[in-house]
C-alpha cells in the first residue's frame, strides 16, 4: 500500500514538473538576439561564461545580469557615447531607460520577451550571428589561400 501511495505521489510530482513554464536561464548563455526598432536594430548577447550581456543600439553597451526562474535583472550598463541618427538615438534612450525596469522574461520558439514592471515589453528574435559580424574566413584562412601562401615560386 505504501508503495502505491509513493508511486502515485511521484507521478503527480512528475506531471507537475512537465507543466512548468519557467524559462531555463541556461538557454540564455551564449545566445544572440536582435530586435528591430524604429530607426535601428537592437542587439543583445549573453556571454557564454560570465553573467554579462553586451550589444549595440547606436552605441556599444555591456553590463551584468542575474536570473532566478523567470525573473531577470540587469545591472547598470556602460556604453560608448557616439552620436547617430536622431530616431535611432531616441530608440536607444528609450531602451536604456527600459532596462532597469525589466523584471521578467519569456523565452520560447526563438523569441526572447523582456517585460518591465509596467507591463511594457520588448521582443527579440534569436539569431546565430549578429548583424555586422563577419563570419566569412579571412583570405589566409581559406584552403586555397593557405596553399598559395605555402607554395614557392621558382624563377630560373
Amino acid at each position: 500500500m505504501k508503495f502505491k501511495l509513493f508511486a502515485a505521489a511521484a507521478c503527480a510530482l512528475a506531471l507537475t514538473a512537465c507543466d512548468n513554464d519557467t524559462p531555463n536561464p541556461e538557454l540564455l548563455r551564449g545566445a544572440n538576439f536582435v530586435s528591430a526598432q524604429p530607426g535601428v536594430d537592437i542587439t543583445l548577447s549573453f556571454d557564454p561564461t560570465e553573467m554579462r550581456v553586451y550589444g549595440r543600439v547606436v552605441n556599444l553597451y555591456n553590463g551584468g545580469y542575474s536570473v532566478d526562474g523567470d525573473q531577470i535583472h540587469f545591472d547598470g550598463f556602460a556604453s560608448t557615447m557616439m552620436m547617430g541618427d536622431p530616431e535611432a538615438m531616441a530608440t536607444e534612450q528609450e531602451y536604456f531607460q527600459f532596462i532597469p525596469t525589466i523584471e521578467t522574461y519569456e523565452l520560447s520558439d526563438g523569441k526572447l520577451t523582456l517585460i518591465g514592471t509596467d507591463g511594457k515589453e520588448i521582443i527579440f528574435t534569436q539569431v546565430e550571428t549578429l548583424p555586422g559580424e563577419d563570419t566569412t574566413p579571412a583570405p589566409s584562412d581559406t584552403p586555397a589561400a593557405a596553399a598559395e601562401s605555402t607554395s614557392e615560386t621558382v624563377s630560373e
